[in-house]
């Protein structure tokens, strides 16, 4: 695994890589990481960085076409992967979140995938947060109100209503969320990431795009 790991410094490639066609430069700089592996790897600044934001780094891997990135915060478990074609017009990220909550009568595993346009005009985060609350409502709150319906699915009606009230409350999570990621991202591969603006206000909007409740 070690020969898969590259530790770049501050500066390398940056200006190179920010040039058309540097993604294809990207991937390489990836190759696979697991927590918890027997090697000992520092990804410093990158790691180092989100040791700040206390998140736990569980997987990144990378091919050509895309990387993915697998991390844990405030309980839950957010998967993305980014097409390394994007990486200097990114336009969004579409998070797999799992979340298990209950109690010792009754435990669920809650799945969703939620699509966030990345705003360009997000400012620097000046503060860490050490929660996530809006989005555990809105899971939690997913859970009481649909529980393990066979039928359920994330575009039925009552699923719907629930995402649209909070919606907002939700983007101002994710906006935090990808202002993150991408600072981390961009320590990691030592490039500058350019985000691209919507074409409509639909464009701009949260998308739930996948719901599952399994009983555990």
């Amino acid at each position: 695994m070690l020969e898969k790991i590259v530790n770049i410094s501050a500066g390398s490639d940056y200006k190179q890589s920010s040039k058309p066609g540097g993604h294809s430069k990207v991937s390489r700089y990836i190759g696979e990481y697991h927590a918890g592996g027997n090697d000992s790897i520092s990804l410093s600044p990158a790691t180092g960085y989100l040791s700040i934001l206390g998140w736990k780094l569980k997987k990144i891997s990378s091919n050509k076409e895309s990387i993915q990135i697998e991390f844990s915060f405030d309980d839950m478990n957010f998967s993305v992967s980014i097409n390394t074609g994007d990486i200097y017009q990114l336009k969004r990220f579409e998070y797999i979140i799992k979340y298990l909550l209950g109690n010792f009568g009754s435990s669920a595993e809650i799945n969703v995938k939620i699509s966030s346009f990345v705003d360009p005009e997000i400012p620097e985060n000046s503060f860490v947060k050490v929660h996530l609350p809006e989005i555990k409502h809105f899971l939690d709150h997913l859970y009481s109100a649909c529980g393990h319906k066979s039928s359920l699915s994330s575009d039925t009606f009552e699923v719907q209503k629930i995402f649209v009230e909070t919606e907002n409350r939700l983007a101002a999570e994710f906006n935090y969320i990808n202002r993150s990621l991408i600072n981390f991202l961009e320590k990691f591969l030592s490039t500058k990431i350019n985000c691209k603006n919507g074409n409509s206000k639909n464009e701009n909007k949260l998308e739930l795009n996948m719901l599952q409740i399994r009983k555990i």
